[in-house]
Order: C-alpha cells, then sequence, then structure tokens
C-alpha cells in the first residue's frame, strides 16, 4: 500500500468516531503522508459578541487538520502542545480551509504546522503543534 492510501485510510478510520469535528460542520478536502487539508464554513453559531467567527472555532479546524496530518502514517499521536497567532478576522459565511504539513517527524515527536485561510485565500492564522507518539498503531488490521 502507497503511502497516501495509507494515510487515507489511517483518517477515515478517525473520521468515524471525530463527532467534534463533524458537529462543527468540517469536511477533509484532502490526505498524504504528513499533509491535510480541513476546511470549514463559519456558522451563525460559530461568532461572538463580535460578530466574527470565535478564535476557538479557527483553532478547532487547526488542531483537526493536525490530528489527521500527525495520524497519517499509522503511528497513534496526540497533541503535546499547541500555539496560534491570529492574523484578521473571520466572518460568518467565510469558508475556512486548514493546510497542515509536517515540519519534522521523530521517532516519538512531531512538529507540524496549519496555515488557516479564508475563501479569498487571505491568512486568517497561523498555528504550530507539536505532536507525541503513543507507541501503537492506529489501524490495528495488517496493512499490506
Amino acid at each position: 500500500m502507497n503511502d497516501d492510501t495509507l494515510a487515507r485510510r489511517c483518517v477515515d478510520a478517525m473520521w468515524k468516531s471525530d463527532s467534534a469535528s463533524k458537529a462543527l460542520g468540517m469536511q477533509v478536502d484532502s490526505i498524504a503522508k504528513g499533509r491535510a487539508q480541513v476546511s470549514m464554513t463559519v456558522r451563525d453559531d460559530m461568532v461572538n459578541g463580535h460578530d466574527l467567527c470565535h478564535g476557538g472555532m479557527i483553532f478547532s479546524l487547526a488542531d483537526s487538520a493536525f490530528a489527521f496530518a500527525c495520524n497519517s502514517e499509522n503511528q497513534s499521536a496526540v497533541a503535546a502542545s499547541c500555539s496560534i497567532d491570529y492574523v484578521r478576522p473571520a466572518r460568518r459565511g467565510d469558508t475556512l480551509v486548514a493546510k497542515a504539513a509536517v515540519v519534522n517527524q521523530g521517532k516519538r515527536s512531531g512538529l507540524y504546522d496549519v496555515t488557516i485561510s479564508n475563501q479569498e485565500n487571505q491568512l486568517i492564522a497561523e498555528f504550530r503543534g507539536r505532536s507525541a507518539r503513543l507507541g501503537h498503531p492506529l489501524l490495528h488490521e495488517d496493512i499490506e
């Protein structure tokens, strides 16, 4: 099985139980080894008191893309730390796209960057996550 097929199978397995990402209306647009692209449209129930997308929603989108990217090699991984820098606000109706990419993946820990932009390709935020591998595969079936 090639790397991208394995990555897709890993994300499909995670997606089955990912109630949080589904509830926020996220969609996995693409997946490859060490990479993921996830999108979400800002709904009425995602805006804050300034009538802008709540930062937690943007963080959640980035975190989901990060999770899919860092689990794409069939090694179960979780977030060890994350940070985000907000560049400009997202607004009701915007379609946000989070593109996650591996910067470095070691045996136990990884470093991933996620860029979040809107439908006009304007930068909304930059997210950096450090992952920790748990020491077991994500998929427990025979992988060939």
